[in-house]
């Protein structure tokens, strides 16, 4: 695969990604899903659970898709940099390990809650909502932190992207890192806030790297030996 349509393929999967984890969003918050209280009770769990069936389903695999489509567009911001072996580098893969574990094990409560809510088990759906509902305040907590501290050290050392991409990355991994600490103690829509971020810098980063795939050549530039 020459270097153009890798980088190309690269940025389709980080436009991609993000316009997937949007629509995940958006029918949440169009249909009033993502609005339902974390205290909500038995029956209006299983109300909503039931009548937007179909739409759980899909928002699970919006999240998922959409979340792979996201780390592989990390990941390769990672090689195309040459930082795979360093400690950033590596700190951003398992930031990235732990981001789809946290959107799969979330997925599974999400289908659980529909399909338990189908079959007439209304505390399995009770249950898997709230287990699903803890999730929003994880990512910002772990996940997100190390994976944009990672990307901002790899980008400041590398000429794959502009340097403001790195600085960008850099507060990014600190706006989430305060926020998974506040939302703890007060609502997880700060959370939302930061993710709105996070996708304009996805959106950005990805269509620099796609109007540069034409002129631009790979590059390592390590910021420094034991960074």
């Amino acid at each position: 695969m020459s270097a153009q349509l890798s980088r190309v393929l690269i940025a389709l999967s980080g436009i991609l990604g993000t316009v997937l984890l949007g629509l995940y969003f958006g029918v949440g918050f169009s249909t009033g899903l993502a609005q339902l209280s974390s205290a909500a009770t038995q029956t209006q769990v299983v109300s909503v659970a039931t009548q937007y069936h179909t739409l759980w389903y899909l928002g699970t695999w919006l999240q998922a898709t959409g979340s792979l489509l996201s780390v592989v567009f990390f990941l390769a911001l990672v090689q195309k940099s040459g930082a795979t072996a360093r400690l950033a580098g590596l700190l951003t893969t398992v930031g990235s390990a732990v981001l789809l574990a946290v959107v799969l094990i979330e997925g599974v409560f999400t289908i659980d809650l529909a399909q338990a809510a189908a079959n007439g088990h209304l505390e399995t759906s009770l249950t898997s909502f709230d287990l699903m509902t803890v999730f929003t305040y994880i990512y910002p907590i772990v996940p997100a932190p190390v994976i944009f501290l990672g990307l901002g050290t790899i980008l400041l050392g590398s000429r794959l992207l502009p340097r403001v991409f790195g600085f960008l990355a850099f507060g990014l991994g600190i706006a989430f890192a305060i926020v998974g600490l506040i939302a703890l103690f007060t609502t997880a829509i700060l959370s939302i806030v930061v993710l709105s971020l996070q996708a304009l810098w996805v959106l950005a980063a990805a269509i620099t790297l796609l109007v540069r795939a034409g002129t631009a050549s790979d590059t390592t530039g390590e910021a420094s030996p034991g960074s």
